[in-house]
This record gives C-alpha cells, structure tokens and sequence, in this order.
C-alpha cells in the first residue's frame, strides 16, 4: 500500500497539470485540489474507523479494504457528476468528477504497491490482479520525488506562485 502522502500528494499533482494544461485556472479552481486530495485518501477511513471498532468491541478487527476500496464508490460519484452536468450544476459536477479521479487514484496506487484491494465488492470476486511490484519498500522516496519533480515544474513555470 502506498502512504497517505501519497494518496493525497499523487492525486494534488495530477489534478494541477490538468489544471495548468487542459482547463486552466479559471475553469478548474485551486479548492478542487484539496478536494481531489481529500478524496484520495478517503478510502482509507476504514483505518481509523477499525481502531474505534476495536476499541468499544475490545477486539482486534482489521477493517482496511474490506468495502471502501471497491470500483462501485468511484463509479457512484462519476455517475451522479455525470447527472450533474448533464442539469449544467457545473460546480456540483466538478466536484464530483474531482472526487471520483480522487478515489480511482487511490485504487489505483494501492494496486501498483501491491496493496489488496477489494475492486469489486460487494460482490465477492477475488480478482487478483494487482502486480506485486515491491513498490512497498521505496514508500517515503517516492513520496519525495512526486514533491519535488513537482515543486521543480512549478518553478520552472512561474506558477510557484500560485501557493505562496
């Protein structure tokens, strides 16, 4: 499984070159970053929801990815996005999308770290094809190379600015 940092730092940075590159700042504003970042990193709130569930129930229940990591809660808020914009809500709709690249994003990483994920839950297919990269061991580095191969783009295009 890939760090929280780089749940919610992998998906801030996609979502900013699509924002520099495809719709610009105007259409795509800096909130729908921490959106995005947020969304990616809330599959993971069965981690502390287990803690809390072992603590009243004294026992010791690991929760992780058993339902929150399932293809079905992007699909949901791609689909109600789709709605959305379809009644031309274009903020709703953005967020939505937002959210939605959010949790697909994090499927995705826990998958390349060779995380087990639950795609397609609730029914209860193992589909097994996740590839077993060792990616686990290089965790804190590559959090720090998305960082700085990103503070390096911003830079060099003058757009370092935008976040101070």
């Amino acid at each position: 499984m890939a760090h929280a940092v780089t749940h919610i730092l992998f998906v801030i940075v996609l979502l900013d070159l699509f924002r520099h590159y495809v719709f610009g700042k105007r259409k795509f504003p800096r909130y729908l970053l921490v959106v995005g970042g947020i969304a990616g990193l809330a599959p993971d709130v069965d981690i502390p929801l287990g803690w809390i569930y072992n603590l009243f129930t004294d026992t010791a229940v690991n929760l992780h990815g058993n339902f929150t990591h399932s293809i079905i809660f992007p699909l949901i808020f791609l689909i109600v996005a789709g709605i959305l914009h379809y009644q031309d809500n274009m903020k709703w709709a953005k967020i939505f999308y937002v959210i939605a690249v959010g949790l697909f994003i994090h499927l995705l990483l826990d998958c390349m770290f060779g995380g087990y994920t639950t795609f397609l839950w609730p029914l209860s297919i193992n589909t097994g094809f996740c590839p077993q990269w060792g990616l686990q061991g290089y965790a804190q580095s590559i959090d720090a190379i998305i960082l700085v191969v990103w503070l390096v783009h911003e830079e060099i295009h003058n757009r370092i600015r935008d976040y101070i």
